[in-house]
């Protein structure tokens, strides 16, 4: 790149095919988007007057070779340790090299934050080892992870965001903090060997197939304080038998237990003053449902597939 730039525009360069990415001295910003899926680059160099990185610069996708951030040690925000990219403080982990050969890996005690996609489509990871300082979680932090076992995110950090562990695919254990803010959409999904997970208390939604696509499930009790299960929360956790819902609960939208095909019984509880007719699609073992709010009055939001199958029983 020539000497004379000082900013390097969002996606300029996205989906080159460099196998290195040099960025001269003089540049001062790289906008938004600016490399991402540059699949092939493998050393990626950051001068001394780089300051503003924008969200997802060097995300560089699914097939990504990047095994090393080289930073100069005169750049006043921004620096590398052993190849990965930090804040200059240590207080933030912005990108781990998603083909740095390293099956476990230790998060520095340091970092309070892990930036967006900070560890996204890291393909040889099997265990990241998180500090008790951790208070922060960007999106799609451990998205894509497909070699993942295992990870406990630590009590203290404040919520869990979207995509967080999206398509995990071997991940068999997630311990997620006892309380927290928010539970993001597709947060916990498509974690196709994931057989257990306690939502943390505090959160007040189950937001779009946040807890989605987990087929080997076979419990889930929603926390007390959730008032909503949102679009499609649920969907294709085939292998959930128990569903336990929080006397809180006040509104099931569609699709929200759809394809939980292991269900055979659910209590709705007293609270509840609205129930989807799609909430239920899908749900082909169901055969008993316990209705203890005096708030649903009809019966017309179980899809006719079920009409004749499912038994409703008021309990109120």
């Amino acid at each position: 790149l020539p000497s004379q730039m000082e900013s390097i525009g969002e996606s300029c360069f996205a989906w080159t095919t460099a196998p290195f990415i040099r960025i001269p001295e003089g540049v001062v910003s790289v906008g938004a988007n600016a490399f991402q899926n540059a699949e092939g680059a493998r050393i990626l160099t950051i001068p001394s007057t780089l300051t503003q990185i924008g969200n997802l610069a060097f995300s560089f996708g699914s097939e990504s070779r990047l095994f090393s951030i080289v930073v100069s040690e005169d750049n006043p925000v921004f620096a590398s340790r052993d190849g990965i990219l930090f804040s200059r403080d240590g207080g933030r982990l912005i990108q781990y090299p998603s083909a740095k050969r390293r099956p476990v890996f230790s998060v520095p005690d340091t970092v309070t934050e892990l930036a967006e996609d900070a560890f996204a489509h890291c393909r040889y990871l099997h265990r990241i080892d998180l500090p008790k300082g951790l208070k922060r979680i960007g999106s799609g932090a451990f998205a894509f992870c497909r070699h993942l076992e295992e990870l406990e995110i630590p009590e203290g950090v404040e919520g869990i965001p979207s995509y967080a562990f999206f398509c995990c695919e071997r991940l068999e254990r997630l311990k997620l903090p006892s309380r927290a803010d928010y539970l993001g959409f597709e947060s916990v999904c498509n974690c196709s060997r994931l057989t257990e997970v306690r939502l943390p208390d505090g959160i007040t939604q189950i937001d779009y197939a946040a807890v989605g696509g987990n087929p080997m499930l076979r419990e889930l009790v929603i926390p007390e304080g959730v008032t909503e299960l949102s679009n499609s929360a649920l969907i294709d956790d085939t292998g959930l038998q128990r569903i336990v819902l929080p006397s809180t609960l006040l509104e099931i939208w569609d699709r929200a237990f759809e394809r939980c095909q292991g269900l055979e019984e659910l209590v709705i509880p007293e609270n509840v003053r609205y129930i989807d007719s799609e909430a239920f699609l899908g749900c082909t073992r169901l055969k008993r449902i316990v209705v203890k709010s005096k708030l649903i009055e009809r019966d017309d939001w179980l899809p006719e597939e079920l009409a004749g199958q499912v038994a409703v029983i008021r309990e109120a």
